[in-house]
This record gives structure tokens, C-alpha cells and sequence, in this order.
């Protein structure tokens, strides 16, 4: 389903082309009473339509799985990318990791500084993640001051070293400015674990890296 909204302009143009081509060709072969300069006409006008109409329904999709402040994908999204990604993990035996983050002391920006100047905050942390991951990573704002980053195919080590950077960078940026930072829990995926699971057990590695704040904790299932 997701292949066609990506694809629907494209669709509905060949589709578009296709019937037009077909009246055209019976029009020749069977002598039918149109004009087959008609028949091009006709083609053009469904394979105009269809190109707008695949367009629109492609930027619904995508506006239904984005998040408005930051340009990030949403929870919704989330959800629909890791049990993709898990059913490919497993099918080719290869590594899946999700890191739960969460922002130290944001509810401070709010507090002293307005909640535009925390969506402002919101929006340069998300292109901060964003710039920092690989293509093939998957950023979600997953709520509020909650993010997720979804890497397939990484390593625990791969992706602990990618939220460490992440950190880092956020540490450098907002800490004097802000006096913010980031924690975050990275879980790797075994091969009969259930999404929930996965995430509780990236939501317990999360929490023990709030308590002390500004801290990466990559776990291995059931170490939290």
C-alpha cells in the first residue's frame, strides 16, 4: 500500500495513457466511428488527471505521517516503518536498533521563554538529529519533547556511537544557551521480540539515563 502512495501519480498516468492507447488502437483496427486523433486527446486528458490526482493522494499520505513543527515523521509513521523494518531484519538476518530520547529540562524553556521559543528549540534539535543520522535512519518526533530514531541494519555499537554524536552535538549547542541536553535508551532487536517489547525495554534504558541526564544507554534485551 505505501509503494502506491509513493507511486500513485505515476499509476494513474500510465493508467490514464493506457486506456486512451487502447480506444486508439480500436479505433485503427476496428474501424470505429472515432477519430483516432480523438483517442490521443482522451489519453493526454487521463494521464494529466491521474498524474494530478496521484499527486494530491501522495501528499496526503505524506502529511498524514509528518509532524507540522518539526518536518519530522510522526509516531503513526513510526509504527509503520519498525514493523517493516522488523519483518526485513528478520527475513535477511540483519541487526535493527531503536534509541527512545528524551530532551533534560526542556519544560525550563517553556517556563522562561515562551512556547514558540521551545517549538523554535523543538525544530532546530529535530534538524540537528536529522543532519546527523544516515538516509536509511528513520527520525520521528515521537511526542511533546520525545523523539525516536528507528536504524536499521546498525549495529547496538553502530547506533550507540550515533547517539552519542547526537548528544554531543546537542551538549555543545543548547547546553550553555538552553541548559538543555538529551538522554536516550538504544535497544537492539532479537529475532523473536514483539515491537512492544522492543520499545518497553527502549523505555526503561531511557529512564535510567534521565536519572542522571545528558546520557546515552545502550542496552541488550532485558538488561533494564
Amino acid at each position: 500500500m505505501r509503494v502506491f502512495y509513493k507511486y500513485a501519480p505515476f499509476i494513474f498516468a500510465i493508467f490514464g495513457i493506457a486506456v486512451g492507447l487502447t480506444g486508439y488502437y480500436l479505433d485503427i483496427f476496428l474501424q470505429m466511428s472515432l477519430n483516432s486523433l480523438l483517442w490521443a486527446g482522451i489519453a493526454l486528458l487521463l494521464s494529466l488527471a491521474g498524474f494530478v490526482t496521484g499527486g494530491l493522494i501522495r501528499r496526503l499520505d505524506s502529511s498524514s505521517h509528518t509532524d507540522s513543527l518539526t518536518g519530522l515523521w510522526n509516531r503513526r509513521y513510526f509504527y509503520l516503518r519498525l514493523t517493516e523494518e522488523k519483518s526485513r531484519a528478520n527475513r535477511k538476518k540483519t541487526p535493527l536498533c531503536v534509541a527512545m530520547i528524551d530532551i533534560d529540562n526542556f519544560k525550563l524553556i517553556n517556563d522562561k521563554y515562551g512556547h514558540f521559543a521551545g517549538d523554535l528549540v523543538l525544530a532546530e534539535l529535530a534538524a540537528v538529529f536529522k543532519h546527523t543520522v544516515q538516509a536509511t535512519d528513520v527520525v520521528v518526533r515521537w511526542g511533546g519533547d520525545e523523539f525516536a530514531i528507528i536504524f536499521p541494519g546498525a549495529s547496538l555499537r553502530e547506533a550507540y556511537a550515533v547517539m552519542e554524536r547526537i548528544r554531543h552535538k546537542v551538549a555543545v549547542r543548547f547546553s550553555s544557551t538552553y541548559g538543555i541536553a538529551i538522554s536516550a535508551g538504544v535497544i537492539s532487536l532479537e529475532s523473536d521480540q514483539a515491537v512492544q517489547d522492543l520499545l518497553l525495554t527502549a523505555d526503561r534504558a531511557l529512564y535510567k539515563a534521565k536519572a542522571q541526564k545528558n546520557l546515552v544507554i545502550a542496552a541488550a534485551d532485558g538488561s533494564c
